[in-house]
């Protein structure tokens, strides 16, 4: 009963309640015959315990249990947080409430479940109070980019879109095929020489990638192209837009917003094919990555979109992970590599049965890796691993996969002949 009255009268003097000295003494079931009686009494024991301050306010002392606060990471991708909260009932089913509490932004993720067990805990001031220990899982909400914005950047760019300058002078209808590869290209990625010895941003990948196509076009000048094949889409963007993560949920240090990171890149793509373009017929496709395997479809769609009624530019929107280009006696597959391991040598025959039946020349152009590994032929296949121009971020610098030379690889093929001519273009 007195440790009720004392934390009643702590209040009082705090002026955290608006009863007055006697109406609490009238609740003391005759322990104080008077306001004044007790107001004495609450001094003489805040006194007695050394708690009172000089202006009367008491320093809150309260007994918390020895909670320990924990987020974990889960393999797909989702979170685990336990903390201990104050909140109410109401707030207990409250998506958005529990979501804030937990420090997640509720448009980068949802709730997957959530469990809130009251403990009661007792405070000098305020008596016993009821906390929440509150677990819950959540997980990054998979539509990053709406229809709308995607139809905003569509419209606004229709309107200020300027053609590049460009004489396109090599078209052959009886030529060669040239392959233009931008594997991993990464925009949005950054890098810090303090962090990890090498500087990158989203103005640096798009240099090193129009500086790409613009090498690759004067170093094959003395060729005539029946058509360019365009792979970007292995990583091109460094992650899937508004939850700055990989498709598996792996949180990625960026420099741009997940909206200038769409515009920007289908901006960039858009330009790339159009430059291409006046050289040769151009066909680009969607390969499914790792980093960016969303927002990636998100922008194939857009370029099938801006393209539709262009006769000299061709885009594969399929979403299949995996894609087979057929060129008179080559047959090119591409895959980014994150997922076929040793099976590539055998899907290959599998899947583009009667273009493998018709063709003499096999490979395999893969990305994922950032080097150019040992090229390797099974089955007859001969398989490759795409450099890339990208920038060394924090995380590679202390794995320790550093070293690798920032390039892009082209390749020029005959009909009949087979690969001709493989380019490197160091940035």
């Amino acid at each position: 009963m007195k440790d009720t009255l004392l934390a009643l009268g702590i209040k009082k003097r705090n002026k955290q309640i608006n009863m007055s000295w006697q109406e609490i003494a009238d609740q003391s079931d005759g322990l104080f015959t008077s306001g004044e009686n007790f107001r004495c009494w609450v001094k003489e024991q805040l006194r007695k315990k050394g708690e009172l301050k000089s202006k009367g306010v008491v320093v809150e002392k309260a007994t918390l249990p020895n909670y320990k606060e924990t987020v974990e990471i889960n393999k797909d991708g989702s979170h685990t947080s336990d903390k201990l909260l104050t909140m109410s009932a109401e707030q207990c089913k409250d998506v958005e409430y529990l979501l804030k509490a937990h420090g997640y932004d509720t448009k980068a993720w949802e709730l997957v479940s959530a469990r809130n067990n009251i403990w009661n805990v007792y405070s000098k001031v305020d008596g016993v109070q009821t906390l929440y220990s509150s677990k819950i899982s959540v997980k990054p909400r998979k539509e990053v980019l709406s229809l709308e914005y995607i139809r905003e950047v569509f419209d606004e760019m229709s309107s200020n879109y300027k053609l590049p300058t460009f004489n396109p002078v090599r078209y052959n209808a009886d030529g060669k095929m040239l392959e233009v590869n931008i594997s991993d290209l990464h925009l949005g990625k950054i890098a810090d020489l303090s962090t990890s010895n090498d500087t990158y941003n989203h103005e640096i990948a798009r240099n090193r990638f129009f500086h790409v196509i613009n090498d690759v076009i004067t170093r094959t000048s003395h060729y005539k192209f029946e058509k360019i094949l365009f792979i970007y889409s292995q990583d091109f963007f460094h992650h899937e837009g508004l939850s700055t993560s990989t498709t598996s949920g792996t949180k990625m240090e960026t420099d741009l917003r997940w909206n200038e990171l769409f515009k920007m890149g289908v901006q960039m793509l858009v330009e790339a094919i159009d430059i291409l373009s006046q050289v040769a017929p151009v066909e680009t496709i969607y390969i499914e990555s790792n980093h960016d395997r969303q927002i990636s479809y998100y922008a194939i769609e857009y370029l099938y979109a801006w393209f539709r009624n262009n006769p000299n530019v061709t885009v594969d929107n399929s979403p299949l992970s995996r894609k087979y280009i057929e060129f008179g006696k080559n047959l090119i597959g591409f895959a980014h590599g994150h997922n076929e391991k040793k099976r590539l040598a055998f899907l290959m025959p599998t899947e583009a049965k009667e273009a493998w039946s018709r063709t003499e020349y096999r490979e395999f152009h893969l990305g994922h890796l950032h080097s150019e590994q040992s090229v390797t032929e099974q089955n007859g296949i001969i398989v490759r691993h795409i450099s890339s121009v990208t920038g060394t971020d924090t995380w590679h610098h202390s794995q320790g996969f550093v070293g690798s030379q920032k390039k892009a690889q082209s390749f020029v093929y005959d009909r009949d002949l087979g690969l001709l001519d493989v380019l490197h273009i160091n940035v």
